[in-house]
């Protein structure tokens, strides 16, 4: 097809200045009047490439170049979906409004007359790559013979498929690899999906690429009969046997991976590896598809565009090769090479989009975007400087991109950029609380970013004990919370004998206390039952060796049997000697709770987790611990991750989530987080996680050689159980490459091989230095660079290079290169504690005489609450002797707060005698809708945000009833549409919610609250909790007053949940129907719903004891 033109009527200074917006720059105006030809554009961190791309949609549509759906943008997650897709939606609007969209334009011979461009599906598509992959595959699969609905595997499903396609293998090839069968599995999946990522299509061709694994495997058996090439060498040389004994496995790992491929594609099965690579298929073997979409989507967007892998790009130019593309990215950026991604792609974009050759010069045209709006002066003057290597390298490759120096613009402040290296851990720990502590005020945001996790939750007690929020993101951080931590190790315990440590947390916590004396004699009791048979009787020495020898978990000694043993040991036995007579019943104690938990094991795992938590009373410390005011909120995160295990697991055994648990901890720390940042918080996360993402003040601790920049795992490369050789993947060419053949001795080999290694250093450092470049590039007021000499080791650190490169360049102080001590000061050791430790600390004194007193008071003076506990009392007893009263629920709709202030005898009565109810219409359709407005809220946005076929839902609500599209008649079909079109012309159609449909139980005054929030956005100041309501808005102030009570309670658990301030949680009411929004003048504080509450409650109370005067007496109580 022809390129569209690019006549210019309408600037990007025009649309900015009828859009009241800041005008672009020079670079950002080249950018978005770019010409409709395939561009590169290379963006600096904090450069406003969102902004810009956002802008050149609105300039394609004001110049008729473009119709909004004609427009694909692409980018890597969803999150920077959502944002992009917003953005634009809302500029088109505006630009609408400004009179500068075209309404149609010419016919035109694909597509007809332009649709006018408020119609619904008329947007620009914005998704991810692979959202787009999935429905291009999903589209097309029948042309490929395969089902369009194939089941997507989840990570656990996956493995366990794969597991099973290991034992039924049954090759005894395996067994002279001496690998575990979970490490086989992981090697099978790990290859299967990186073939997936390579298929020949991306290497056969190319100069050398072979065409056969087994040949290259074959082709290092030479090596073995070479001499050693060195008269003072008597064995084969390291490399050549190592080399040997990681090449081995790779042809039977090949057979099992197409085993598994095979046994996916039988059940109708793909993953995520599968969805780009089936796409890529379906475009090389149907061109019309290429033609259709070519054809559909007349410009196109990439976002993040070095963070695709070689297949995405292969199939990205197999679509749209000499095509309007822009793609946008930053090669310093690029730090997600473990997944695929491959900062060589932006070197290549050229030789991919402009045409068919595959020369370096056939370069398509580089623009960039060189300001950046994030950073002021002196953050920017350090990440400049700890990037200069790699910027240097790009300008040197053939052909290479050149990546202009970030710069600020006139005017931006300076900034600041502190340093330190402390002496020990500690007290860089208590520095960078201090730094905090002194600039985290008001609405200010701040980070600590990590290149590991294992240090996080130390820092995070420190930053806590100075005052400071800590709020540790990700599945890591929700997991090392001490409320999780203890759930997480019952239920390793419960299902797993070797889970010693586990063990001990429980038993040394402050639910058992068991003292060491006490821990010592328990794992006595285990070495004593490793050596006795099942009848007690002592096992042979023979045997006893062979079990020493063993490997298997199993056949040890095992801490959670031996507390299994003593929970039926009869007391006269001879292994309880070892305990004291307090520990021995404690261990008995948890002997017996943890053999009753086991035996409950089989009940649904979310039932499960919380029948551990009422056992543990962890939701009743949690309530009363007021020091811990996040400890319920983690917990009910925590039953939102298992039940995000449970719909991507079929089995939802305990067994499969603990290993999904171990491994989405590893893929959360490695991937872009989503969450925003928090007013007054420190957040604690890894870089890897950061890219994205922003805070005022940011830390970056542990810098450190060896943290960051971190050793490398990886000094050999592909050489390694079940990686895929880089002769087969697409971006050989960019990897560090190992001359196999045409050596004379084993040490021409050595030599190749330790150059080789090199490479591979070499290529690590890089990858680090782009961490720190990410990690400084975050920080919009102020950064701090700290590390310190004596750690959790025996020896002392060195400071990071990255330290001594900006004291060096006159941008930090200078940094002391050696501690002041040779030795390991002794603050920096553990100091000596009593252990275990008290619950209460410090406070048992005063709590104890508090207690003594309240104890010694006169029991029957009156108090504030004598009338309450006596009603308390009275529903104890009718309930033990059968009587008319009914208790108080104790969970409470929210919604249903304003029933008890209204009508508290109504609601008396009907505890009494509860009635079933009738579903009526109208809740059945407010459930409807509901569901439909979560639904599209929670399909991303652009190609994502299709309805969905609301005939299947089949949908329920305990509070609103329930009921299926099918089940209304026609008139009230015709009203549910007209509640969605209301819905979409409304102000929050193109509003992004932060959180949807979220349930939480809050407390008040003891009673728990169900506070289901519809939908909660962010603002300018805060959140804003909308309740969407499809019935009429209230008539009366009077009425308005009562419904405000449900707001007041969804704003304090939010704020609660949340961990923040009330006062910036907003809540309305949305009345569908009416299209109103109802916004109270005031809604109730905390104080004011207690006072309603307690006039509340007393009347229904009351209602309950007179009606049950005549069968319990105040004599009896």
């Amino acid at each position: 097809m022809s390129l569209l033109s690019t006549a210019t009527t309408v600037s990007a200074l025009d649309i900015a200045a009828a859009l009241n917006m800041f005008a672009p720059t020079i670079e950002q105006q080249a950018v978005i009047e770019a010409p409709l030809t395939p561009t590169l554009v290379v963006a600096g961190a904090g450069s406003g490439k969102t902004e810009t791309m956002a802008n050149r949609v609105l300039w394609l549509l004001a110049n008729g170049h473009a119709r909004p759906d004609q427009i694909l943008g692409l980018t890597f997650t969803r999150k920077a979906a959502g944002e992009l897709s917003e953005r634009i939606n809302k500029r088109i609007s505006d630009l609408e409004t400004a009179g500068l969209m075209p309404i149609a334009a010419a016919p035109d011979s694909a597509h007809g007359t332009v649709a006018e461009s408020s119609d619904l599906f008329n947007t620009p598509s914005v998704s991810t790559y692979n959202s787009f992959a999935s429905r291009l595959f999903t589209d097309n699969a029948l042309l490929l013979g395969r089902e369009p609905e194939s089941v997507l595997l989840s990570e656990t499903s996956a493995w366990l498929l794969a597991r099973r396609v290991v034992i039924d293998f049954g090759d005894g090839r395996l067994v002279p690899f001496g690998k575990s069968l979970d490490l086989v599995t992981d090697a099978v999946l790990q290859l299967s999906r990186a073939l997936a990522e390579n298929p020949p299509a991306v290497h056969l061709g190319q100069p050398g690429a072979p065409h056969d694994l087994r040949a290259l495997v074959d082709s290092f058996g030479y090596l073995t009969d070479l001499p050693y090439g060195n008269p003072r060498k008597k064995t084969p040389y390291g490399s050549v046997t190592d080399s040997l004994a990681a090449v081995a496995p790779l042809p039977v790992l090949a057979e099992l991976a197409a085993r598994y491929s095979s046994e996916k594609r039988r059940l109708g099965l793909i993953e995520f590896s599968d969805q780009v690579a089936l796409a890529l298929q379906v475009c090389q073997k149907v061109d019309a598809v290429v033609d259709r979409y070519r054809d559909q989507y007349r410009v196109v967007l990439l976002d993040e565009y070095q963070d695709t892998s070689v297949l995405q790009t292969e199939l990205l130019h197999t679509l749209f090769r000499n095509h309007p593309v822009m793609a946008v990215g930053d090669p310093h950026q690029s730090i997600y090479g473990w997944r695929g991604a491959s900062s060589a792609n932006l070197l290549g974009f050229g030789r991919d989009f402009n045409t068919g050759d595959f020369s370096p010069a056939a370069a398509a045209p580089t623009m960039s975007l060189s300001f950046t709006w994030r950073n002021p002066a002196l953050v920017l003057d350090a990440a400049n400087a700890l990037v200069a290597p790699l910027s240097a390298a790009l300008r040197a490759k053939p052909g290479g991109i050149q990546v202009e120096t970030l710069k600020v613009p006139a005017g931006t402040r300076p900034g600041a950029v502190d340093a330190l290296m402390a002496e020990t851990i500690a007290e860089e720990a208590g520095a960078i609380a201090d730094w905090f502590a002194t600039r985290l005020v008001g609405e200010h945001s701040g980070a600590m970013l990590f290149r590991a996790r294992r240090e996080m939750e130390y820092f995070a007690e420190v930053l806590r004990a100075h005052g400071v929020r800590a709020h540790v993101l990700g599945l890591g951080g929700l997991l090392s919370t001490p409320e999780v931590a203890d759930v997480v190790s019952v239920l390793r315990v419960v299902h797993d004998p070797a889970a010693g440590s586990e063990l001990v947390r429980l038993l040394s916590g402050a639910r058992y206390r068991v003292g060491a004396r006490d821990l010592q004699a328990l794992a006595d009791v285990a070495r004593w039952l490793a050596g006795h048979d099942w009848a007690q009787k002592a096992i042979s020495a023979d045997l006893r060796g062979k079990l020493r020898a063993s490997v298997a978990g199993d056949e040890g000694s095992s801490l959670v049997d031996a507390l299994d043993f003593l929970g039926s040991a009869p007391d006269s036995h001879g292994q309880l000697a070892g305990f004291s007579d307090l520990g021995r019943a404690r261990v008995q104690s948890a002997g017996r709770q943890l053999a009753w938990l086991r035996s409950r094991a089989g009940l649904p795992l979310l039932d499960f987790v919380r029948l551990i938590e009422q056992e543990f009373r962890l939701d009743v410390e949690l309530i009363a611990n007021e020091a811990n005011d996040l400890g319920l909120a983690n917990l009910y995160s925590f039953h939102d991750t298992v039940s995000a295990f449970l719909d991507s697991d079929e089995q939802g055994t305990l067994a499969s989530f603990l290993r999904w648990l171990k491994r989405a901890e590893l893929q959360d720390d490695l991937g872009p987080r989503a969450e925003l940042s928090e007013q007054g918080t420190v957040q604690l996360l890894t870089v890897h996680g950061a890219k994205g993402l922003e805070w005022d003040f940011v830390a970056i601790p542990n810098l450190t050689e060896k943290s960051l920049p971190a050793a490398s795992r990886d000094t050999s490369g592909w050489l390694r159980f079940g990686e895929l050789p880089y002769a087969f993947r697409g971006d050989r060419s960019e990897l560090p490459d190992l001359d196999i053949v045409g050596h004379d001795t084993q040490f021409d080999f050595d030599l190749a091989f330790q150059a080789y290694k090199a490479e591979l250093a070499d290529r690590h450092d890089d990858e680090e230095r782009r961490l720190i470049y990410v990690a400084t590039t975050r920080a919009k007021r102020e950064l701090l660079l700290t590390g310190s000499f004596w750690g959790p080791g025996v020896t002392a650190r060195k400071p990071s290079r990255y330290l001594t490169e900006l004291a060096l360049a006159g941008l930090i102080a200078k940094i002391p290169d050696a501690p002041a001590e040779s030795e390991k000061p002794a603050s920096a050791s553990s100091g000596t504690e009593l252990w275990p430790f008290d619950p209460l600390g410090g406070r048992r004194a005063l709590v104890e005489a508090a207690a003594a007193r309240v104890s010694a008071s006169e029991a029957d003076v009156p108090t504030r609450w004598s009338h309450a506990v006596t009603l308390l009392l009275t529903e104890r007893a009718l309930r033990l002797t059968g009587g008319e009263g009914a208790p108080v629920p104790t969970r409470i709709p929210a919604s249903r707060f304003k029933d008890y202030v209204d009508d508290p005898a109504g609601v008396a009565a009907e505890l009494r005698r509860p009635m079933p109810q009738r579903p009526y219409r109208a809740t059945r359709l407010g459930t409807l809708f509901h569901s439909w407005v979560e639904r599209r809220a929670g399909g991303a946005t652009g190609t994502d945000r299709v309805d969905a076929s609301l005939f299947d839902l089949d949908l329920a609500d305990e509070d609103q009833g329930t009921g299926t599209l099918e089940q209304l008649d026609v008139p009230e079909q015709e009203q549910f549409a007209v509640l969605q079109a209301t819905f979409e012309r409304s102000e929050w159609a193109e509003r992004k919610p932060v959180d949807v449909e979220i349930e939480i139980h809050h407390v008040l005054a003891g009673q728990v609250f169900v506070c289901k929030l519809d939908a909660v956005y962010r603002t300018e100041t805060g959140y804003q909790v909308v309740d969407w309501k499809t019935g009429r808005a209230p008539k009366s102030a009077a009425d308005l007053e009562l419904k405000q009570t449900q707001l007041a309670l969804y704003r304090l658990a939010y704020a609660r949940w949340k961990g923040i301030d009330p006062s910036i949680v907003d809540a309305v009411f949305y009345f569908v129907a009416d299209d109103t929004v109802v916004a109270p003048e005031r809604l109730y504080s905390e104080a004011d719903l207690l006072a309603a509450w307690s006039g509340a409650i007393a009347p229904v109370l009351e209602s309950s004891e007179s009606e049950s005067e005549s069968t319990v007496s105040p004599e009896k109580l």
